[in-house]
């Protein structure tokens, strides 16, 4: 399942890679522990509470797609607003939070 997180107006902060084996601390709110199973270029796989998620960069935003593991929707919701706090902050009011895929043919 993918989601993104998209700014309405294009604005995507300057991301504070974490060190090396945690550079993908950017994405992940400092409150969840987590282990960073893959990273390539910025973007890369981490797993939270037992569940694998991708961050990746679309050209509206970052995505995030839930790779392994099985979580209710209210769970995604809570996290992807964490991430989202976590990137933005949390006074930022423009950034929306959206199922996305590809779009038929």
């Amino acid at each position: 399942m993918k989601f993104g997180l998209v700014d309405r107006q294009g604005y995507v902060p300057d991301m504070n890679y974490g060190d090396a084996g945690k550079e993908l601390a950017c994405f992940v709110p400092s409150d969840y522990s987590f282990e960073q199973v893959s990273y390539n270029n910025g973007e890369g796989e981490v797993k939270v509470d037992g569940h694998v998620w991708r961050f990746f960069f679309t050209q509206e935003g970052i995505g995030a797609e839930l790779m392994g593991g099985i979580v209710t929707l209210h769970e995604a919701q809570k996290f992807l607003q964490d991430v989202k706090s976590h990137i933005w902050g949390d006074k930022h009011q423009q950034v929306q939070v959206f199922l996305s895929g590809a779009a038929p043919d």
